[in-house]
């Protein structure tokens, strides 16, 4: 189980563009999911945010397009200022429970 949970709207799939490097070695080819989410900020307003990552499955998330969903996420520092989010290998998306407490 995960300590940290994802929720929003997933809003695409697709893939990522495949390119070759100068030395001959490839990149790209992923598959991507998008998920827009809401961020609450101090001053009560809420900021969307788009986040894009990689998924292991797409076809775990095609039923999922278009709805409100929670992935568990794991967080990394990549520099100052800078956070990388994934999915943990074989992590599965479930659909979003209504909030228990709405905050409006």
């Amino acid at each position: 189980m995960s300590m940290l949970s994802l929720s929003g709207k997933l809003i695409h799939i697709f893939e990522s563009p495949k390119g070759e490097r100068k030395d001959g070695s490839e990149y790209g080819g992923q598959d991507k999911i998008q998920i827009l989410g809401e961020n609450l900020l101090p001053n009560g307003e809420t900021r969307f945010g788009l986040i894009d990552l990689t998924a292991h499955d797409s076809k775990a998330f095609r039923d999922f397009q278009g709805k409100d969903i929670t992935i568990p996420v794991g967080i990394m520092a990549a520099a100052k200022n800078q956070l990388i989010y994934f999915i943990p290998k074989g992590a599965k998306p479930t659909l979003k429970a209504p909030d228990k407490f709405p905050m409006a």
